[in-house]
C-alpha cells in the first residue's frame, strides 16, 4: 500500500514542479492569459452587443467590422493587460526571483 501511495505522491509532486517551472517562462503566462481574455471578448453575447452599440452610434460595419474591432480591442488588453496586471501579479507572487520584471520597483 506504501508502494501506491509513494508513486502517486511522487508523480503530483513531479506534475507540480512541471507547471511551476513551465508558469514561470514569459511565453505560458502570455498564453495562458490571452485565452482568457480572447474567450471573454469572443463572446457571441458581448460581440451582438457592441455590434448594437455601434449601430446606435451610426457605424453599421456587420459583423467583420465588429470582429476587427475587437481585434484592436483584444491587443490594446493584451498589451496593457499584460503590462500592468500581470507582471506586478507575476512578481507577487513566489516566482519573483524567476521573473524578467524582478527587481523592478512597482
Amino acid at each position: 500500500m506504501g508502494g501506491l501511495f509513494d508513486f502517486v505522491q511522487g508523480t503530483l509532486g513531479s506534475a507540480e514542479q512541471y507547471i511551476e517551472s513551465q508558469w514561470s517562462q514569459r511565453m505560458v503566462q502570455i498564453a495562458v492569459y490571452s485565452g482568457v481574455v480572447f474567450y471573454v471578448l469572443s463572446a457571441y453575447g458581448l460581440i451582438d452587443v457592441v455590434e448594437k452599440q455601434l449601430a446606435s452610434l451610426g457605424l453599421k460595419v456587420g459583423k467583420d467590422g465588429t470582429r476587427a474591432l475587437h481585434a484592436v480591442i483584444f491587443a490594446l488588453f493584451m498589451y496593457f493587460g499584460s503590462r500592468f496586471i500581470l507582471d506586478p501579479l507575476v512578481a507577487r507572487i513566489h516566482l519573483k526571483d524567476r521573473h524578467p520584471e524582478a527587481g523592478k520597483k512597482m
